[in-house]
């Protein structure tokens, strides 16, 4: 029979020792999960500054990492473009993709007990900031997703995509889960090394490059035989279009050719494009930074003065062309808006179709009905009866005695030419007259938008000789753009008639102050025609709204959270 030693030999000891394994177990969990941890962080290289500690005996671990604030490098650095040879896998760490200036501003203590729950701590990013940087490595906006968040702000559903990639068919930047954000918007970072496509001498966000057009020119010979090009000189055609008065409107004036030498080489030293910069100022909206020449994509060292640009009215309208012209061939000019009230501008149909036939612009038969039409019967039957009434008098005259007749013709002779006096001077007040009312009609005609009026000023440029044969409106607004920078002259031309386009647009109507003007700069007026086009080509695309939405954005979120 076994006794009381024998029960707790055989009973306790081993109850005991059942009783002690789940504390090894907790033991040697804790030193595993303690292990896996710290190899974890080597691996992801976020060992710099975090600590780990673990109780054996409760099996919690505590993790303290530390919590930076980013900003992206300058472009001249070669990491800038380079993906980050060690970036994390762990959740929270997709902004360790790219290499960023880190600011250490706190810590953040993790409680796990399992190595699978450990992730890193979200950075915070300037959103503008993360935005320029994106887009300069070719990501391209969502237009939903950013104008769900602006509409939805921290009800955006997560998952909600706001940038692509540069191919649009995947998500570069989303909307993720909030990790103690305490009210400060979420992103998730996702990017693929194939999307590199761009490199430094890619223009980055908010510049734009201008093709300088070659000039249309034709070749001749000169005595000795060597040969000269005649170029037609567009800038010299549109300063004589603003010294060009009224009265020589229909005098066709021939246009001084500019004879330029070719090198002996037949190498041309001029610039082939111009860099321009876009920024904003709070007192000045939208304005014009930079400007550098550049020959072959490469910036020379001089650069055009661009003081003209930056005083009225070019200021406002210089830097609103420019990026319409961006936006229209889907340069990464979002983080600029054109103004809303450009927007309502170039929205509305504001150009009379008889004043575009007085210029020349737009054949009569082509425009709707607008003036009125004259019998021209009722002259000739005048001048039929007058004829009649000279034949019989004349008649009458055959009939009479040599004095009679001479008195008579004498008589009939004076009555003629004080006729025709009082005819010429009543035909001159009705072409007065008629022409005043054609101008009266001409502003009160239908009114064409703004599509129509540049098609007819790029016919009108290619008929001067201005443009190519086959020119569209990008072509010319780019040419124009170009040539603004170099003239003043040209650019305060063209900027004056499209504000006088504003205003006749905001009081109801054109006067005749402003068709005299028109006619005074015809071809600046044909280049207005070809912006308002291009404008109204813009404000009809999405980017047009996108780029308002990024905006508002980036003025609600000035920081977040990238994890």
């Amino acid at each position: 029979m076994a006794n009381a030693s024998d029960i707790i030999t055989y009973v306790g000891v081993p109850l005991a020792v059942i009783g002690v394994l789940p504390i090894f177990y907790t033991f040697l969990n804790s030193y595993l999960t303690i292990h896996n941890i710290t190899r974890c962080l080597r691996r992801n290289g976020l060992d710099d500054g975090a600590t780990t500690h673990g109780s054996l005996l409760s099996g919690v671990v505590e993790v303290t990492l530390l919590r930076v604030t980013i900003t992206p490098l300058t472009r001249e650095d070669p990491d800038y473009w380079a993906p980050n040879p060690r970036p994390s896998l762990l959740r929270g760490a997709t902004w360790t993709r790219f290499n960023w200036k880190a600011f250490v501003t706190g810590s953040r203590l993790y409680r796990l007990q399992y190595s699978d729950d450990l992730r890193v701590p979200q950075a915070e990013v300037d959103l503008g900031e993360l935005l320029d940087f994106l887009l300069d490595r070719g990501a391209v906006p969502d237009v939903k997703g950013l104008h769900m968040l602006r509409v939805s702000g921290l009800w955006t559903p997560t998952g909600t995509s706001l940038m692509l990639s540069p191919d649009a068919g995947q998500s570069a930047l989303r909307v993720s889960v909030p990790d103690d954000s305490d009210g400060i918007l979420s992103l998730a970072l996702r990017w693929e090394k194939a999307w590199d496509n761009r490199d430094p001498t890619s223009l980055p966000p908010s510049w734009m490059r201008l093709d300088i057009p070659p000039p249309i020119d034709i070749k001749s010979k000169k005595e000795d035989g060597s040969l000269i090009d005649l170029v037609t000189s567009e800038q010299t055609l549109l300063e004589q279009g603003s010294n060009k008065s009224a009265d020589d409107e229909n005098n066709p004036k021939e246009k001084a050719p500019v004879i330029t030498r070719l090198s002996s080489e037949g190498k041309v030293s001029n610039p082939t494009s111009l860099r321009i910069s876009l920024g904003f100022l709070p007192s000045a909206g939208l304005t014009i930074s930079t400007a550098t020449w550049e020959l072959s994509h490469t910036p020379l060292p001089h650069s055009p003065s661009i003081t003209h640009l930056r005083s009225a009215p070019a200021s406002s309208w210089f830097p609103c062309i420019a990026l319409a012209f961006g936006l229209c061939k889907s340069l990464p000019l979002y983080t600029h808006t054109l103004p809303h009230s450009l927007r309502a501008l170039s929205a509305k149909d504001t150009i009379p179709c008889g004043v575009l036939v007085l210029l020349g612009l737009l054949v009569e038969r082509e425009a709707p009905d607008w003036e009125t039409k004259y019998d021209s019967f009722e002259e000739v039957e005048q001048y039929h009866n007058r004829f009649l009434a000279k034949q019989r008098a004349i008649t009458a005259e055959r009939m009479m005695t040599e004095d009679q007749a001479r008195i008579a013709r004498i008589s009939r002779e004076a009555e003629e030419r004080a006729r025709f006096g009082e005819d010429h001077r009543a035909r001159i007040a009705q072409q007065r007259e008629r022409g005043e009312r054609r101008e009266r009609e001409a502003f009160a005609s239908g009114r064409l938008e703004a599509r129509v009026a540049a098609d007819a000023g790029i016919r009108w440029l290619v008929g001067e000789g201005v443009l190519r044969d086959g020119a569209k409106t990008q072509e010319a607004v780019e040419g124009l753009l170009v040539r603004m920078v170099k003239g003043e002259r040209i650019a305060m031309g063209v900027c004056d008639i499209l504000e006088r386009w504003r205003c006749w647009s905001d009081r109801g109507g054109m006067n005749a102050e402003d068709l005299a003007t028109f006619r005074n700069n015809q071809t600046g007026f044909a280049y207005a025609a070809c912006v308002m086009g291009l404008l109204r080509e813009v404000c009809a695309k999405d980017e047009s709204s996108v780029a308002a939405d990024m905006q508002e954005c980036i003025r609600i979120w000035n920081k977040v959270r990238l994890g």
